[in-house]
């Protein structure tokens, strides 16, 4: 026998075992039990137990299906970041299904992440197993076999329940392990005692924090304060602020709770300017951040260095390459470090390949690198650096295989576009943190996610980093890069509807270009002023800028972007009414994308065409253009394209009277467009859900979509949107029997058209207010409207505004007693629709037809 066990022979109620060479570490421990005494060294409950139920029912339900059939029960094992909660939770699965173990229910914890204590070996833990299953210290043996021989033979045909709390991992646990099959065994540890399931049926039961509505209830419960449905918000901000860990809520509500006089939001207050949180959370001799250190201090040399490392990323989560840059070594020695702190739960994995910290940890790793002496803090910003560099490097080769130009084959694409769309948060992330010495680096990376962001967003970030690398290139007086990056962020401007702040960005862009003589600098900035100028309404000065541009192009033999520029001319053409100029400029774009084999640009040029022909009439045709245009914006991962392409297709689906597959269309054109942050096209959408609901018949909705989208379209500054949305708003207004407010409206609408010169705009208003003047039966008013509407429309080369007018004119000759006129107006009006695949517009002429030939009184 020992000197540890002759001591614990001698003075049987303390617990004495040699932990290393001649150290001895002493515990109180209950006295043996005797023979025919059921042990039970449970701590006891928590009172405030909150919580876990998805866990616990798992767990009891499995027990159950083991128990009722008498197969072996498996070990459960319990693992999770520090203060999660697994000697709790285990703890209260214990005392639940203590009932069902009647012969004892044992705790033992071993210390594996206990302050100022070492490991438990199994031999030492095997003696106060076996004292407490009620063995005499002199019939326990000495060497650690004849322990477990001992303990499992005592444990053969017995229901007990064994908690293993706070292990180290497999081997020492293993040795612990009773033989019989109706026990049940819990092991909790940091780690993830996957080596078990090598040789034990071990269930692992990995312990995340908790969910917000548990977090908050655990506060209420611990803090034992009055419910105040005031501070519900505060203690929402709270909990989050300690990253949902019930340690850290707990630590926060023992603060909290004797002093009734406190205001949550004022510790919320604290808490979120702190610079370092960590020092917040602790009461007595407890702390977050001492539960951390336990860990920390476990981990060889090299693998503190690297964990403090990770600590200096700015982003949610890395892989393995990121790491590698970070760490200053290689990718396999990058994973190798990141599995074992996986393993040692300082890291999540919560997609395969890519690690995070908890928030905590990551402020408690950054907290180690505080006091660092200067050698050290040099070695830091080189660490950000390198991850700077890497990002960079790997942008700008995605951004390579993802350019239109560059014949990448398909699957070389999708591998860059997954990259953008899983690094490109932490692009954004890396950027802010880097330092103002590093203007270079920055603008670099703002160039390098233009293309992917210009499509596919989220553009309130693009904005910002687009503003900051317009910043940097000043400082660094690199005029050729801030001139770039101006024009990049004059496009974000664009795209989010700040049309004022788009043409300032764009003219200083425009200013350095022509400074520098960079005739492909000017020719972009020409296009995309003129964007922004029709989409402001004044069309012909965008058709100067883009013939300027095209001109340009064709100078530099820049193929793509003469097509680019056709594109945007065609579509400023069909506006104007040259319906001639705008066919063939968008076949010439058209031509031009499908021979460079460039599918993004062919995709919008179908789209832009697709647009032509639903203005002419043309519905089957522009509903297959939009739909090509919108598989191949999806292959090509364009959400921006995708938008735009949906909103196209639910107007063309509206007009051809197909409102369902109209409503589907808009509404996931809205969803897109809501998270790229593109206000103008929710606006367009809003407006042409607007149309469909009043054409359904469902008034309350169409005045929540149109008036939403009238006031977006205000803020936008975009008149021709104000228009048509003022115009659909009027129509409403009829249907819903209010005829002198639709008149308004109209009027209003009718003055914006005039003011832009547009022809369609304005044979719409004109034939809307003939609807309404109709309706109070002011039949020779409405009859000079839809008159004044014709040629109007005509012009504009509109069918279905030709046809609006012609029906309106043939009700008001049959109310005025020219039948034979009303008649042969109808029938013009009928065969346009008919024409144009509008079978349900065709159908009520046909309706209104018949009623005129049909005898009064019968």
């Amino acid at each position: 026998m020992t000197t540890a066990d002759r001591n614990l022979q001698a003075r049987s109620s303390d617990r004495v075992y040699q932990a290393a060479g001649n150290q001895y570490i002493i515990d109180r421990m209950p006295r043996a039990a005797d023979a025919g005494t059921i042990g039970n060294t449970l701590p006891r409950d928590t009172a405030a137990f909150t919580g876990r139920e998805r866990e616990l029912r798992g767990l009891f339900d499995s027990v159950r299906q083991h128990t009722e059939s008498g197969g072996t029960i498996p070990l459960y094992a319990i693992d999770g970041m520090p203060g999660v909660g697994k000697t709790v939770l285990a703890v209260h699965a214990g005392h639940r299904l203590a009932d069902q173990f009647p012969d004892g229910q044992f705790f033992l914890d071993l210390h594996a992440y206990t302050a100022g204590r070492r490991d438990r070996p199994p031999a030492g833990a095997l003696f106060d197993l076996l004292l407490a299953s009620g063995a005499r210290p002199s019939q326990i043996p000495t060497e650690l076999d004849a322990r477990t021989a001992l303990w499992r033979k005592r444990m053969a045909g017995r229901k007990a329940l064994l908690i293993l709390d706070n292990a180290a991992g497999r081997a020492q646990v293993q040795p612990l392990l009773p033989g019989a099959g109706s026990c049940l065994v819990i092991v909790t540890s940091r780690r993830r005692l996957l080596g078990l399931g090598t040789s034990q049926a071990a269930v692992p039961l990995a312990l995340g924090t908790l969910p917000p509505q548990d977090a908050v209830a655990l506060f209420a419960a611990t803090a034992r304060r009055d419910h105040d449905p005031d501070e519900a918000d505060a203690v929402a901000d709270l909990v989050r602020l300690a990253g949902y860990l019930p340690l850290a809520i707990c630590l926060l509500a023992a603060r909290m709770g004797p002093e009734q006089g406190w205001r949550v939001g004022d510790l919320v207050s604290d808490l979120a300017r702190a610079a370092r949180r960590l020092d917040h959370l602790r009461a007595e001799d407890v702390a977050v951040g001492a539960a951390f250190d336990l860990s920390y201090r476990r981990l060889p040399p090299a693998r503190r260095r690297f964990f403090r490392r990770l600590g200096l990323h700015p982003g949610l989560d890395l892989d393995r390459y990121a790491a590698a840059a970070l760490g200053g070594t290689t990718p396999d020695d990058a994973w190798r470090h990141l599995e074992a702190l996986y393993h040692d739960r300082l890291l999540d994995q919560p997609v395969y390949g890519r690690y995070r910290m908890h928030d905590l940890i990551g402020q408690y790793a950054r907290a180690l690198t505080d006091h660092l002496s200067a050698d050290a803090k040099a070695e830091r910003e080189s660490a950000l650096d390198r991850l700077a560099a890497h990002y960079q490097q790997a942008a700008q080769a995605a951004d390579r295989r993802l350019a239109r130009d560059s014949g990448s084959p398909a699957h070389a694409r999708q591998q860059a576009l997954d990259w953008m769309r899983t690094e490109s948060a932490n692009v954004f992330a890396c950027a802010d943190a880097l330092p103002v010495s590093a203007g270079r680096r920055l603008t670099a990376l703002a160039a390098a996610m233009t293309g992917y962001l210009r499509v596919a967003g989220p553009w309130d970030q693009a904005t910002k980093l687009h503003q900051a690398a317009v910043l940097a290139a000043d400082r660094a007086e690199d005029r050729g890069a801030q001139a770039r990056a101006l024009l990049d962020l004059g496009e974000v401007y664009r795209l989010t509807g700040r049309y004022l702040s788009a043409e300032h960005s764009l003219r200083q862009a425009l200013d350095l270009f022509e400074r520098a003589e960079d005739r492909r600098g000017v020719a972009d900035t020409l296009t995309q002023m003129a964007h922004v100028q029709r989409r402001t309404g004044d069309h012909r000065g965008a058709a100067d800028r883009l013939a300027q541009a095209v001109a340009r192009y064709e100078e530099l033999g820049n193929l793509r972007g003469q097509a680019d520029a056709l594109d945007e001319l065609g579509v400023v053409r069909c506006h104007v009414g040259d319906h001639r100029g705008a066919l063939d400029t968008l076949r010439q774009a058209l031509t031009i994308h499908r021979g460079l084999g460039d599918r993004s640009g062919e995709a919008t040029a179908l789209y832009q065409f697709g647009a032509f022909q639903l203005l002419t009439g043309e519905y089957p045709a522009a509903i297959d253009a939009f739909e090509r245009a919108l598989a191949a914006h999806r292959e090509l991962g364009n959400r921006h394209g995708q938008g735009c392409a949906l909103n196209y297709l639910g107007n063309a689906h509206c007009h051809a009277g197909d409102y369902a597959a109209a409503n589907a269309a808009l509404g996931e054109a809205m969803t897109l467009h809501r998270a790229l942050g593109y206000r103008p096209g929710q606006a367009n959408g809003l407006n042409y859900l607007g149309v469909v609901a009043c054409r359904t018949g469902d008034l309350p909705a169409a005045e929540r979509s149109l008036t939403e989208a009238l006031a977006l379209y205000r803020d936008l500054g975009s008149q021709p949107g104000e228009a048509d949305a003022l115009n659909q708003l009027g129509v409403l207004s009829r249907l819903a029997g209010e005829p002198h407010t639709a008149a308004r409206r109209h009027e209003e609408a009718l003055a914006l058209f005039r003011r832009r010169d547009d022809r369609l705009g304005q044979a719409e208003a004109l034939a809307n207010l003939g609807d309404a003047l109709l309706t109070t039966n002011e039949v020779e008013a409405a009859f000079d409207r839809y008159r004044r509407a014709l040629p109007l429309a005509r012009r504009a080369g509109n069918p279905r505004a030709e046809a609006n007018a012609l029906e309106g004119l043939g009700r008001c000759a049959a109310r005025l007693g020219d039948q034979s006129k009303g008649v042969e107006q109808l029938r013009r009006a009928r065969a346009i629709w008919q024409r144009v695949g509008a079978p349900h517009a065709a159908r009520a002429v046909d309706a209104l037809l018949e009623s005129l030939s049909t005898p009064r009184g019968t």
